[in-house]
C-alpha cells in the first residue's frame, strides 16, 4: 500500500471532528518532506459526515457483520435479475432485518467511539446500507470504508468516496447461478420467446417487489417516528432531571437559610431575654434611688422648717440654743 493509501486509511478511520486537523498535519508533513504531489492529494481529501463516518467505522470494526450483508446484496441483485419470486421474497425479508440490525450496530460502534448519532445520521446510515444492497459499486464503496457522504441508489460515487481503494484479489469465487436462473436470464434476453406464463411471473414478481418496498417504506416511517418519539422522550427526561436537580438545590439552599434564620431567632430571643432582665434590674434600681431621693428631700424640708422656726434670744427655755444636734446623713 502506498503512502497515500496508508494516510487515507488512517484519516477515514478518525472521527469527523479530528479529520481536518489530522489531514492538514499529514499534508504539511508530506510538503516538508519534499513530496508536493502527495501533499496535494492528501490536502484534497474531504472530511466525512457523521453518518458516513459511522458506516466507515462499521465496515472497519465489524467486517464479520458487513460482509454477509454485502453478500446478501449480491444475492438480491441476482434474484431480481432472474425474477426468482420466492427467493426474492425471502431475501427481501432478510434485507429489512439486516438493515435495521446494522443501523443499530452503527449507532453502537459510534457511541463506543464517543460520538452520538441522531435521527438524521441514522437515516444516512440506513440509506447508505440500502444503496449497498441495490448497487454493486455502492457495496464496494461501503466495504472500502472511505465514504465522505451518504449514498443512495443514484449517488455520484466518486463524489461520495474520499478515495477509491485499490481492488483486492477475491478470496472466494462468485456463487454460480443455478441453471434455472441462467435459463430465466436467457429468456429475458430473448423477448420473442417470452410466454404468457413468464410474463405473468414477471408481473407477479414485480408486484411482490413493489409490495415489499411499500412495507419497507412503512417500516422506515414507523422507525423514524419511533426514533423521533424516543428523542423527544429523552429530551423531556433530561429536562425533568435538570428541573429536579434545580429543585433539590433550591430545597437545600432554603433549608440552610431556614436553619440560619432559626439560629438567628434563637440568638435574638436570648438577647431579648437579657435585655428584659437588665431592664428589670434598672427598674428596681431606679425605684430604690427614687425612694432615697424622696427620703432625702423629706429630711431637707424638715431641716429647713427647724431653721425657720422662731427661738428665744437666749435659746430655748433652758438656755440651750434651739437647734437639734446635727445628725449624720441629714440634709
Amino acid at each position: 500500500m502506498s503512502d497515500f493509501e496508508t494516510i487515507a486509511d488512517e484519516l477515514y478511520g478518525l472521527p469527523p471532528t479530528g479529520f481536518t486537523e489530522a489531514r492538514n498535519t499529514a499534508s504539511d508533513r508530506a510538503r516538508k518532506a519534499g513530496d508536493r504531489a502527495l501533499a496535494k492529494r492528501v490536502g484534497a481529501l474531504r472530511r466525512p459526515t457523521l453518518g458516513a463516518w459511522a458506516v466507515n467505522l462499521l465496515a472497519r470494526t465489524r467486517p464479520e457483520e458487513v460482509e454477509p450483508f454485502l453478500a446478501l446484496g449480491r444475492s438480491l441483485r441476482e434474484a431480481q435479475a432472474a425474477l426468482a419470486g420466492p427467493e426474492l421474497r425471502e431475501l427481501s425479508a432478510r434485507r429489512q432485518q439486516l438493515v435495521a440490525a446494522l443501523t443499530a450496530r452503527a449507532r453502537a460502534v459510534a457511541a463506543e467511539a464517543g460520538e452520538r448519532l441522531g435521527e438524521p445520521q441514522l437515516r444516512e446510515v440506513e440509506q447508505t446500507l440500502r444503496a449497498a444492497l441495490a448497487d454493486e459499486r455502492a457495496a464496494e464503496a461501503v466495504a472500502a470504508g472511505r465514504l465522505t457522504t451518504a449514498l443512495d441508489t443514484t449517488a455520484d460515487l466518486p463524489a461520495a468516496v474520499g478515495v477509491a481503494r485499490p481492488p483486492e484479489p477475491r478470496t472466494r469465487p462468485a456463487p454460480a447461478r443455478p441453471a434455472g436462473r441462467r435459463a430465466a436470464a436467457r429468456t429475458k434476453a430473448e423477448p420473442d420467446a417470452t410466454t404468457d406464463a413468464e410474463a405473468d411471473a414477471r408481473a407477479a414478481a414485480e408486484a411482490e417487489v413493489r409490495e415489499t418496498e411499500a412495507r419497507e417504506t412503512e417500516a422506515r416511517a414507523a422507525l423514524v417516528e419511533a426514533e423521533r418519539a424516543a428523542v423527544g422522550a429523552e429530551s423531556a427526561l433530561r429536562r425533568l432531571e435538570q428541573r429536579a436537580d434545580r429543585l433539590a438545590a433550591a430545597r437545600e439552599k432554603a433549608a440552610g437559610q431556614a436553619e440560619r434564620a432559626r439560629e438567628a431567632l434563637r440568638q435574638a430571643e436570648d438577647r431579648l431575654a437579657g435585655a428584659r432582665s437588665a431592664e428589670e434590674e434598672v427598674r428596681v434600681e431606679r425605684e430604690r434611688a427614687a425612694r432615697q431621693v424622696a427620703d432625702a428631700r423629706s429630711r431637707v424640708e424638715s431641716a429647713h422648717e427647724r431653721l425657720d422656726r422662731p427661738s428665744a434670744p437666749d435659746g430655748g427655755p433652758d438656755g440651750v440654743p434651739d437647734r437639734e444636734p446635727y445628725e449624720e446623713g441629714a440634709g
